[in-house]
């Protein structure tokens, strides 16, 4: 991917795609000879990043990255401005975080919009470049991806989901790895979403997506299987569109409140730190 076809955030390059142009990018993946790996990458997985080197290296060779999150968009938006003033630049902070919240198109300005990983879920379900291809879901607790295979089958005739598998916790031995990639083969499907959560759910596809030759695209999709399922209830659409998903999930999962402070505080400072830096140097 060109480095002028993506902005930085933090040490990861994003692509400045539209849904739209993303699922014209996937609809390529699919005709070609190869494999592809697409990141939803969120505020949470960006700090991740910073610290596992493993992980950035996995994310910056992906075949296409894009904005999971408003808080990705938002840093976006602030970092295109260039001042060094403490307090033009606290301004600017404010400015960013009232558009999100209350005028969310105003900041669409550097990446084009969220995409978020669920939203793409149902987007490459929906295309047209879909039609007859076919679709495996892994990850999540047991039933979940199955269930979520069953409703996105049905809610989308065009696709034909072949298989459905539970995720793994912990590390996966190499005997039952080559077990699950079997099974995976044996069915030989087109698009491979994976949630298994970050940076689990990368690494695992980044190390094994050529082994599973029929596969074009190979996505990490966090807990969509979860919302997908009717596990878990997605945020009000009026949360989703300013940024306050983190929100909703704190008040359905208040045992996520270390990876919330990640994902918005540790976040925000990481970014008005990296403004910093920039200018500075």
């Amino acid at each position: 991917m060109p480095e002028n076809d993506r902005i930085k955030i933090l040490s990861i390059g994003v692509d400045r795609l539209t849904k739209k142009e993303a699922l014209e990018r996937i609809g390529l993946f699919l005709v070609s000879g190869r494999g592809h790996h697409i990141v939803t990458l969120n505020s949470e997985m960006a700090v991740l990043a910073e610290n596992d080197k493993c992980f950035r290296e996995v994310v910056e060779k992906a075949d296409l990255v894009v904005a999971d999150g408003m808080g990705v968009v938002q840093a976006a938006s602030y970092l295109d401005g260039r001042s060094g003033n403490v307090l033009t630049d606290s301004l600017r902070i404010a400015k960013t975080f009232l558009c999100a919240t209350f005028a969310p198109r105003i900041i669409h300005n550097v990446l084009p919009e969220k995409i978020s990983g669920i939203d793409l879920v149902y987007a490459i379900c929906a295309s047209g470049s879909m039609e007859g291809r076919s679709v495996y879901l892994l990850g999540a607790e047991d039933g979940v991806a199955e269930r979520a295979g069953g409703i996105l089958g049905r809610e989308h005739p065009l696709i034909r989901v072949v298989g459905a598998d539970p995720g793994f916790f912990g590390d996966i031995s190499p005997e039952d790895n080559a077990k699950l990639l079997e099974k995976i083969n044996a069915v030989s499907p087109d698009v491979l979403m994976v949630a298994l959560g970050a940076p689990r759910q990368e690494k695992w596809i980044s190390t094994n997506l050529d082994n599973m030759p029929s596969v074009r695209t190979a996505i990490g999709v966090g807990g969509a299987f979860d919302v997908i399922s009717g596990k878990l209830p997605r945020a009000p659409r009026i949360m989703q569109a300013r940024g306050l998903e983190w929100l909703w999930r704190l008040l359905l999962q208040p045992r996520r409140i270390g990876r919330i402070y990640n994902a918005t505080a540790k976040f925000s400072w990481l970014i008005f730190r990296s403004k910093e830096d920039s200018i500075n140097s």
